[in-house]
C-alpha cells in the first residue's frame, strides 16, 4: 500500500518580512498614543465634561430618593431635582443676595489696592524692623523662581482665566450636558464600555460603578462641609466684629471645595480687613479660622471620607499641586473629584484584578 502524503505546514513568512501579528501591535500602540495625545490637546473639554459627570452625579443623588419615596418615575424624579436645587438657590438668591453683594462690596472696597497700601497698612503694626525691610525688598522675580509648583498654579490659573461671558457658558453646557448624562447614565456608561475589549469590560464596568457610589457620597458629604465651614465662619467673624460676615462665610464655603488649599486662601480676604482693626483683631481672626478648620478636618471631614472613600490627606494635597499644574485652574477645582475616581478605579482594576490583593472599596 503507497504511503500517504504528509500534510503539508503552512507557510512560514519569508526571511526579513514583518508578520501580521506584529503590524497589528504596532498599529494599536500608535492608535493608543494617537488618542492620548489627542485628550491632551482637548484637556479642557475633558475637564468640563468631568464637570457634568459631577452635575449628573448630584442630580441622581437627590432625584433616586425621590423616585424611591414617591410615586414619581425616573424623567420626574429627576425634574423634581432640579427644580429643588433651582428652589434652594433662588431662595438662598433672595434671602441673603442684597446682603452678599453689598458686603461683597465693601469687603473688595476695603481690601487694599495696591502694594503701596498693603506696605502702609503693615507699617502701623508692632512688627520687627528686620520683617519690614524684607517685606519692602521684596523681589518678585526672586520669589517666582522659589515658589515652585505653587507659584505654576497661580501662573496658570491667570494665564487662563475666563472671562466672565466664557465661564457663563461654560457653566450652562456643563449644567445640560449633565443633565443628559443623568437621563441616561447607564447608555452613556455602556457606549463607552464598547470601546473596551471583552476580557476586561465587566471589570471595568464594575468599577465604573463603585466609582459613580464613592463621587456620589464624597459630593454630598462635601456639600455638607461646606455649609458647616461657611456658616460656622460667618458666626466666627461676626462674634469678633470683623466687617462682611455673610460674604467671608460665603467665600470660606466655597474655597471648603477645594480641601487643604482652599482653606489657606480663604482666610486672605479676613486677614487683609483685620489689617484695618489693628493687631489683635489679626489674631482673633486667625483664631477663628483655626477653629473653624479643625472642627471640618476633625469631625466633619473624617465622616466623608468614612463614607465616601479614605483618601490621604498628602495624597490630596499633591493631587491638588499636580492637577493644577498640569490642567491649570479647573484642574485644581476638579482636583478631590478626580482623585476620588482614581483612586477607586487603582483599588480595582489594579491592586484586586492585576495585582490580586485583597483591598475594600467603600461603595461596593
Amino acid at each position: 500500500m503507497a504511503d500517504s502524503d504528509p500534510t503539508p505546514a503552512a507557510p512560514s513568512p519569508p526571511s526579513g518580512s514583518v508578520s501580521p501579528a506584529f503590524v497589528r501591535r504596532v498599529l494599536f500602540l500608535v492608535g493608543v498614543g494617537l488618542v492620548l495625545l489627542v485628550a491632551w490637546q482637548l484637556i479642557d473639554v475633558m475637564l468640563l465634561v468631568f464637570g457634568a459627570i459631577l452635575v449628573a452625579v448630584l442630580l441622581r443623588a437627590l432625584g433616586d430618593p425621590i423616585h424611591k419615596l414617591t410615586p414619581l418615575n425616573e424623567g420626574l424624579s429627576l425634574l423634581a431635582a432640579g427644580l429643588l436645587i433651582i428652589s434652594l438657590l433662588s431662595a438662598a438668591g433672595w434671602l441673603f443676595g442684597a446682603t452678599v453683594a453689598e458686603q461683597v462690596e465693601e469687603l473688595l472696597a476695603s481690601l487694599p489696592q495696591s502694594a503701596e497700601e498693603l506696605q502702609a497698612r503693615l507699617a502701623q503694626l508692632p512688627l520687627p524692623a528686620d520683617f519690614m525691610a524684607q517685606f519692602q525688598s521684596f523681589d518678585l522675580a526672586s520669589a517666582r523662581e522659589a515658589a515652585g509648583p505653587i507659584q505654576s498654579i497661580l501662573g496658570r490659573v491667570g494665564g487662563y482665566a475666563m472671562t466672565v461671558a466664557g465661564a457663563v457658558t461654560n457653566l450652562v453646557v456643563v449644567i445640560f450636558a449633565g443633565i443628559y448624562l443623568a437621563i441616561s447614565p447607564r447608555n452613556s456608561r455602556d457606549g463607552l464600555l464598547s470601546l473596551v475589549p471583552a476580557g476586561p469590560r465587566e471589570p471595568m464596568r464594575h468599577a465604573m460603578n463603585v466609582s459613580g457610589v464613592a463621587l456620589r457620597r464624597w459630593l454630598l458629604g462635601q456639600f455638607v462641609s461646606m455649609t458647616i465651614v461657611g456658616v460656622l465662619t460667618w458666626i466666627g467673624v461676626s462674634i469678633i466684629g470683623l466687617p462682611s460676615p455673610v460674604a467671608l462665610g460665603l467665600f470660606a464655603a466655597l474655597a471648603a471645595f477645594v480641601p487643604i488649599v482652599g482653606p489657606v486662601v480663604s482666610v486672605i480676604p479676613a486677614i487683609m480687613l483685620a489689617l484695618q482693626e489693628g493687631p489683635m483683631m489679626i489674631v482673633w481672626t486667625i483664631l477663628v479660622y483655626v477653629i473653624v478648620q479643625q472642627v471640618e478636618s476633625n469631625l466633619t471631614y473624617p465622616l466623608i471620607q468614612k463614607r465616601a472613600v479614605a483618601l490621604p490627606p498628602a495624597l490630596t494635597l499633591f493631587a491638588v499641586l499636580g492637577f493644577g499644574v498640569l490642567f491649570g485652574p479647573l484642574g485644581v477645582i476638579f482636583a478631590a473629584p478626580l482623585l476620588v475616581v482614581l483612586f477607586v478605579m487603582v483599588k480595582i482594576l489594579y491592586i484586586r484584578n492585576t495585582l490580586g490583593d485583597p483591598v475594600h472599596v467603600p461603595g461596593e
